[in-house]
């Protein structure tokens, strides 16, 4: 059966379910018990969420104060095909997949697959992808590429974060909480209201403090203390009817250590080969993946690891209205930031793979988009899209006496890496009958990128003066792919002096039908181009591994139905699609050659192709005014298709496409509840949230001994099966018109499910793994007026 059959049997199927099942419904009713409407900006225009042929999941303001949510992780499994997990190596970064597309690398010259949108600003890197729930006024998350609605294309999806605006009247809503260990959290948004009939302000503050989760038994104490602070203002200016700017600048303040633990085990990993002898931790930091929360608890790293990072940012909306039913939208964003991250990436209390990372990054972007309707039946869009970033890496990496080859010693490596992009995207909608909407859009996106990287032991680099890390940037001395000549180092071997510079351009384009079944429901099938643009490894030690890697594409086809019945208490939302993932960027973490200034390496390769289908579906159902249910279920079939890795190290490409994709997991499941009545002078309210994700990979490192044929990947790398529950109870005092104080207590991980949250074995030298959190639990007072 080829594709086309499927889906068109498929858009029957549903269109014949929808036709029966609308023959039954009702009009939609106009009272407090039927489900609200959400209008959200999935399509750059302001549609309701149902109305729209894409698989959106949209959280207004109510359910976010509602929900037991703490920052992104929170809706992994609550929103269909979406896993959420932390990154232990960056500060607030996140390893973010949907439909099993995914990425996690901290390398700021990847690209992320997932795109994370803040008030319309991309955010270029996965540091500072874990954003704080409070003050959104929306969060949307769309599965599939996106191309020629947003700006900057993205190959998995985007998650995109409005924030309120300032009000119209004075106004100040605060929150406090505390709970275990030592967990302290606060927030403050103060609204001046409108002055002088032209400019709103608002101001806000978000404070988080917590002494962590980890104990550390070579230092006797707890680890993983960490403090957030992050300050900003608003600024809405509106001089007339048609004009809207909005201007945002806030300062962020990370404060804190990095902790992972160990997986490293005997006859896998280097470091275990002699435990107890100089140089190799003691016996009882090996085998410990058998332990509860795979021991990952429990830490030994012998050296402070501290986290500083600030983050300055800015940007601007501005709307203006041009009449005729046109506008024009301009969204600016500015953002840079320092990080200085110092990691012990063994885990264990031996001195054996150390690094402190330095580096600085800024990123520039501006779009225009103008909409309007060329007819009463065609809507049109056009927009262009610039960004540039630019960082700098300075990095020492410490190598045990083991690894140096009997004497401690430090390797020193420095990149400075840009990128340019420029696109052009256009998107129609033509509703050729009252019910059938056709809708087509194109994108060109190119890029420029350029890398300097120079790679060796302090004292032997060569080829450039190192500046300090405000030091003039090398992009004077780019040129073509060169090694410069070095001296031979003790064990390893020359520096490395490398540069390359290339552009990548690609065309894109999606197409969609709807077709209105009845008030409020609808059939659809689209299909998208998503794309990632190659680039350089800025990981790289040696010139083989510098790159360039080519991009890579999707196309994904997708069918479904969205509906409201019963007088819209009862929401259907089904889809079901199927990407064919070409050209797959791999990271591959591998011995380095003989005569390298390292002893492992980082190689990205477009090695493999991949077919992801599945199935989601979410039920929202409002029996009676004060009580709610939502459930999400997911259904996902990632494979390889082919996948070609050198594993065994004969420098010939192995067949390991039966490896699994990261983050895939097979079947999400959630179910919440919330329950709201008014009681006594005020209400009360009840929220809880079920969630259960089966296992999934975090790795695509080959387990050992390989298996030419049927090779798997590294069991360590393999979550379990997990059950989430979360649950938060307050009630809301009404002490004046529109003044209110709110009490609650809530608890995360009630079931206390203890496991990996990212892991990654290296090079058969040592393997270590973030945790997830812990159960929490706490009281919150939070304040209105």
């Amino acid at each position: 059966m080829t594709l086309r059959t499927m889906l068109l049997q498929g858009t029957t199927l549903l269109f014949a379910l929808g036709t029966a099942a609308a023959a039954q419904d009702q009009p939609a009713a106009a009272d407090d018990s039927a489900l609200r409407e959400i209008v959200v900006t999935a399509q750059r225009r302001q549609d309701s969420v149902q109305s729209i042929p894409v698989a959106v999941t949209a959280l207004d303001q109510r359910t976010l104060d509602a929900a037991t949510v703490e920052d992104l992780r929170d809706f992994g499994g609550r929103v269909p095909s979406l896993v959420v997990d932390n990154v232990a190596a960056g500060p607030s970064a996140a390893a973010i997949s949907i439909r099993g597309i995914s990425f996690e690398d901290i390398e700021k010259s990847f690209d992320p697959a997932v795109g994370v949108v803040v008030d319309g600003v991309f955010i270029g890197t996965n540091t500072g992808q874990l954003l704080d729930s409070f003050d959104m006024e929306r969060l949307e998350v769309l599965r599939g590429p996106q191309g020629t609605l947003f700006g900057r294309n993205t190959i998995g999806g985007v998650i995109s974060v409005t924030r309120t605006r300032p009000t119209e009247d004075f106004g100040v809503k605060g929150q406090f909480a505390y709970s275990n260990f030592d967990t302290k959290r606060g927030r403050l948004v103060v609204n001046s209201g409108t002055l002088g009939g032209i400019i709103a302000l608002k101001a806000f503050g978000f404070y988080d403090k917590t002494d962590g989760y980890y104990q550390n038994v070579t230092k006797g104490r707890r680890e993983g203390e960490y403090e957030v602070l992050t300050g900003g203002v608003t600024a809405l200016i509106t001089p007339t009817d048609g004009i809207k700017a909005q201007i945002t600048y806030e300062h962020m303040r990370e404060r804190g250590e990095t902790i992972v633990g160990s997986l490293s085990e005997t006859g896998r990993d280097v470091i275990c080969a002699a435990p107890g002898a100089p140089g190799f931790p003691p016996p009882g930091q090996c085998d410990r993946n058998g332990l509860p929360g795979r021991g990952l608890y429990t830490t030994f790293s012998q050296i402070d690891t501290p986290v500083t990072n600030d983050t300055d940012a800015i940007s601007g909306n501005i709307d203006i209205e041009l009449g005729g039913g046109w506008s024009l939208a301009s969204v600016t964003g500015w953002r840079q930031n320092r990080e200085s991250v110092t990691q012990d990436f063994d885990a264990s209390s031996a001195a054996f793979f150390e690094t402190l990372r330095q580096q600085k990054y800024r990123q520039f972007s501006q779009e225009l988009r103008l909409v309007g309707d060329l007819t009463d039946t065609l809507n049109v869009l056009v927009g262009g899209f610039y960004f540039d970033s630019n960082y700098r890496l300075d990095q020492r990496t410490t190598l045990g006496a083991v690894l140096a080859g009997g004497a401690p010693a430090q390797l020193r490596q420095y990149v400075d890496h840009s990128t340019r992009s420029y696109a052009g995207f256009g998107d129609v909608r033509w509703k050729a009958t009252d019910r059938l909407t056709i809708g087509a859009g194109a994108r060109y996106t190119h890029d420029d990128k350029k890398i300097f990287n120079n790679y060796g032991r302090i004292g032997a680099l060569v080829g450039i003066t190192l500046p300090g890390f405000d030091g003039q940037s090398c992009v004077d001395v780019i040129g073509t792919i060169s090694p410069a000549p070095g001296v031979v180092l003790p064990a390893y071997g020359p520096a490395t002096n490398c540069s390359g510079q290339q552009g990548f351009g690609q065309f894109t384009w999606r197409a969609s039908i709807d077709y209105e079944l009845g008030a409020g429901q609808r059939v659809y099938a689209s299909y998208n181009k998503g794309f990632r643009s190659g680039g350089f490894n800025g990981r790289a030690s040696s010139p083989t591994s510098l790159g360039p890697y080519e991009p890579e594409t999707v196309d994904a086809y997708e069918i479904g139905l969205k509906a409201d019945w019963l007088d819209r208490t009862l929401r259907t939302n089904i889809a079901a699609y199927y990407s064919k993932y070409n050209n797959k960027q791999e990271e591959n973490v591998q011995p380095a050659p003989p005569g390298s200034s390292s002893p492992q390496e980082t190689v990205v390769k477009n090695a493999s192709s991949a077919t992801i289908k599945g199935v989601e579906i979410e039920l929202i159902a409002q029996p009676i005014r004060e009580l709610t249910f939502s459930t999400a279920l997911t259904y996902t079939d990632a494979k390889f298709d082919n996948f070609l890795n050198d594993v065994n190290g004969d420098n010939i490409p192995d067949d390991v496409s039966t490896l699994t994709l990261r983050r895939a997991p097979k079947y999400q499941a959630s179910v919440t509840m919330d329950y709201s009545r008014p009681l006594g002078n005020g209400t009360f309210d009840f929220n809880t949230t079920l969630r259960f994700i089966s296992k999934y990979q975090t790795c695509i490192v080959p387990n050992r001994p390989v298996v030419i044929g049927a090779v798997r990947n590294d069991d360590r790398c393999q979550t379990r099966d997990r059950e989430d529950l979360a649950a938060q109870v307050s009630y809301t005092f009404n002490i004046a018109p529109n003044r209110e104080v709110r009490v609650a207590i809530f608890g995360r991980n009630l079931t206390d499910f203890r496991d990996i949250g990212a892991t990654l074995p290296v090079a058969g030298l040592f393997t270590f793994a973030g945790a997830r959190p812990p159960r929490t639990y706490g009281a919150e007072i939070g304040f209105k007026f």
